[in-house]
């Protein structure tokens, strides 16, 4: 059992949503949780974080517009409901005081990190966490702020939350971690200075695999960007 960011007890397997046959895996997850695997020898984990208002089930459509074979995905769902959107969830308001909440995301974040390689028998090194706009925001305060070595971080249309934090963590120490920052040119909800602040902030901590790509979009995932992440994720796999 687990304790729920609004007091209640919930039952952590039952958080788990397999799409497809069912692994035999013992998932458990603080968190709404959708997993699906692909392959027959999983080799990758893939944590998708969806973005402000969005949802586990809408975002998990990812998984079959990325052609890897053997990965777990797994796409959480934001411990808080949206209350302007029809079935939305959030990582952390944006209309008040942010910090305890998402400092639950991050726990519950990490937590089904560590679950899911410990089932997988695969080190953390085989992780990538990849989020877009709010859930790319985690992703990267999650995968650096953890210090732990992954298999990449990939923030799509994102942005940085408290850098001089993760900064002050690594104290001078490179970030090995390989990160894909990608972002529309037009995008009207998290503007593209953002996304330069962001390169900067990464430069200025270190980052020694840092690859970047503007897109001619809006706030959206690409197919273009679609093979781009494609192609990160089998490079560094």
């Amino acid at each position: 059992m687990s304790i729920s960011p609004n007091g209640a007890r919930m039952s952590s397997q039952n958080n788990v949503k397999w799409v497809g046959s069912k692994n035999n895996m013992n998932l458990n997850s603080p968190l709404k949780l959708i997993a699906q695997t692909k392959g027959n020898n999983i080799k990758n984990i893939i944590i998708s974080l969806h973005g402000f208002g969005d949802n586990a089930a809408n975002f998990s459509s990812l998984a079959n517009e990325i052609n890897i074979d053997d990965v777990l995905w797994l796409f959480p769902q934001g411990p808080k409901n949206y209350p302007m959107g029809i079935e939305g969830a959030q990582w952390f308001p944006l209309f008040s005081d942010p910090k305890e909440e998402r400092r639950v995301s991050e726990d519950c974040i990490l937590q089904i990190m560590y679950n899911a390689a410990e089932q997988c028998k695969l080190e953390t090194k085989k992780i990538f966490l990849l989020g877009f706009s709010q859930g790319a925001a985690m992703a990267v305060h999650c995968g650096l702020k953890s210090k732990e070595k992954l298999a990449g971080i990939l923030s799509l249309s994102g942005f940085m939350i408290q850098p001089h934090v993760i900064k002050s963590s690594y104290s001078g120490d490179p970030i090995d971690t390989p990160l894909f920052v990608a972002h529309g040119n037009q995008d009207q909800v998290i503007f593209p200075a953002t996304y330069f602040d962001m390169l900067d902030s990464l430069k200025d901590m270190g980052a020694k695999k840092m690859r970047s790509k503007m897109y001619s979009m809006g706030h959206n995932i690409s197919q273009e960007e679609i093979r781009d992440i494609t192609k990160f994720i089998e490079e560094y796999r």
